[in-house]
């Protein structure tokens, strides 16, 4: 498990083709407490909490020396949230590659990196952080918003922020909101997330809360799987896995199967909400952006990062009420308060 980063000084209904196709294609390429209870689990809550109002702003403040930035494709928003938020906390970049576009001319890229020669490369997504690392050789990559980072190549000259929560502040935070939930299933692909799902595990002891997993190899095991899953489990947990988020069909089919059953749903994309997700808990991109800025300044300023793939350190919270109504879900109201928004 990566922990929060330091830098120092030194060396209603269908979702719809478009938005799936936005999560599948990245895909592809707190907890009711007793008195003295679970105290670990309460600093995390207030480190993964407050962390982002101490990411040192004298950092943020750099040049814009030899900074390339590579989007995945600047007409999906949470990829152009990115790239504004990173250009408003350091100067014009060099360069911004759009990789948008169906026709991509890698010869044309490849040459712009060589005339730019960026120290750092930001690369927006899954397709600009596999662009660069095929056409940068020995470059400083720096990432945000890629799902299951361990899928791509990694060397010494990568860096970047995870686009997964840290899983027991997930779990602290489902456990908070619905205190009767005991029991959470997931669905993964050994191949994918193996060790995702142990160090699950192992955090939702923490929180009083038992793992139900249940392994498939290929997206059509899915109905199957949820058939003997749902039963001994009182919510799903539906996580990044690209064999369970697979395509449209498959996706729809397991949100009927969890609704007929009455399981909620628990992930992690907004995408998600128009399909009947009761919870919905991402990383907050602004903060992301900001820890990306931080590590571009330490690379630019010659400073060692510690940690060279962080956490995010800040989330974004959807609660669907209309799902807690239809579930009969004992909420927690004091809860509302860690809400960003709510779905009625």
């Amino acid at each position: 498990m990566e922990k929060s980063g330091r830098i120092r000084k030194g060396v209603s209904g269908k979702m719809k083709n478009e938005s799936f196709n936005k999560i599948a294609s990245g895909l592809r390429t707190y907890i009711s407490f007793s008195r003295g209870k679970y105290s670990s689990i309460m600093l995390l809550f207030i480190v993964f909490t407050l962390l982002p109002l101490f990411i040192p702003s004298d950092l943020l403040a750099s040049e814009d020396k030899d900074v390339l930035v590579l989007n995945s494709d600047a007409s999906i928003y949470k990829y152009s949230l990115a790239q504004s938020e990173l250009k408003a906390k350091i100067a014009t970049p060099k360069g911004e590659i759009d990789l948008g576009s169906k026709w991509i001319d890698e010869r044309k890229i490849k040459k712009m990196i060589n005339e730019i020669d960026p120290c750092v490369i930001y690369c927006i997504g899954s397709k600009a952080y596999q662009m660069a690392y095929k056409l940068a050789e020995k470059k400083n990559i720096v990432f945000s918003l890629v799902i299951n980072w361990r899928r791509h190549p990694i060397d010494k000259d990568t860096y970047g922020i995870s686009n997964e929560l840290l899983q027991g502040a997930q779990l602290m935070m489902y456990r908070y909101f619905f205190p009767d939930v005991n029991k959470i299933g997931i669905l993964y692909n050994n191949k994918y997330s193996e060790e995702w799902f142990d160090i699950a595990v192992e955090s939702a002891k923490d929180v009083g809360i038992r793992i139900v997993g249940k392994s498939i190899s290929k997206p059509d095991k899915i109905e199957s799987a949820l058939k003997k899953l749902l039963p001994k489990v009182d919510a799903l947990w539906l996580i990044p896995d690209p064999t369970v988020i697979y395509d449209i069909e498959s996706v729809n089919k397991l949100f009927e199967q969890c609704q007929a059953a009455g399981k909620p749903i628990y992930t992690y994309d907004k995408a998600f909400v128009n399909l009947g997700a009761t919870l919905i808990m991402s990383a907050d991109i602004p903060t992301m952006i900001k820890q990306s800025a931080e590590i571009i300044s330490g690379i630019q300023g010659n400073m060692e990062i510690e940690e060279k793939v962080q956490h995010p350190a800040g989330s974004h919270i959807i609660l669907n009420m209309k799902k807690v109504e239809e579930y009969g879900l004992n909420l927690n109201i004091e809860a509302l308060d860690s809400v960003n928004e709510i779905v009625r």
